[in-house]
């Protein structure tokens, strides 16, 4: 019997305001081979979050959030298939993200 074991790298960081922090995390996504990114504290609308960063770097990313407060993101080298923001109020202290591979 063949057992394959696939690791998945998962980190998480409080980023206290995702733009001030993009430089900090483009040399440590460079730097590391993580395939889940979880954010908090992204403070940014989701209308100006930084998904191209993101998306530049080879991961799908899922967020939610509001201005100066609060705000989390997923970022997956899998691809996400459903994303769900909030604890079912859809709300930006929380997502629920599906991928699989």
């Amino acid at each position: 019997m063949v057992v394959l074991v696939s690791l998945l790298r998962v980190a998480t960081f409080n980023v206290n305001s995702i733009r001030s922090r993009l430089p900090v995390l483009e040399r440590w996504l460079h730097d590391t081979s993580v395939d889940v990114l979880c954010l908090q504290e992204t403070k940014v609308v989701d209308g100006d979050f930084p998904r191209a960063f993101f998306e530049d770097l080879g991961y799908g990313v899922a967020f939610r959030g509001q201005k100066a407060y609060s705000g989390v993101a997923v970022a997956s080298r899998l691809p996400i298939e459903e994303a769900e923001a909030g604890f079912g109020d859809g709300g930006p202290r929380g997502t629920n993200t599906e991928s699989s591979g």
